[in-house]
């Protein structure tokens, strides 16, 4: 599968250094690998659809977890009230281009 998850390589503004930056992106790709059904984007938000499981509510709160402290300039949100289990990420255009979002 083609990447569509929220992180295509380490944005310009994480707070996270290179090492755990890059293991963070590593885990994204695997998760967005295992379980990612599609994505839509606008200016203002991404919202990423994820096939529900225990395991993949579970990995998904751990890794918006640590994106809300070190890129803490979106919004990061679990949205769990449909049948698919959805992560939106909302800020502005150059918020979202800064985080790397949907350009890879």
């Amino acid at each position: 599968m083609t990447h569509i998850g929220p992180l295509n390589g380490l944005p310009i503004a994480c707070a996270l250094g290179p090492d755990t930056g890059g293991a963070q992106v590593e885990k994204w790709r695997a998760f967005d690998a295992e379980y990612a059904l599609g994505v839509e984007r606008s200016d203002a938000e991404l919202v990423v659809c994820y096939e529900r499981t225990d395991d993949s509510v579970r990995r998904l709160s751990k890794l918006v977890a640590t994106e809300s402290a070190c890129c803490s300039f979106v919004d990061w949100v679990v949205d769990d009230s449909h049948a698919d289990l959805r992560l939106v990420v909302s800020g502005t255009p150059d918020q979202l281009a800064a985080l790397n979002v949907g350009n890879g």
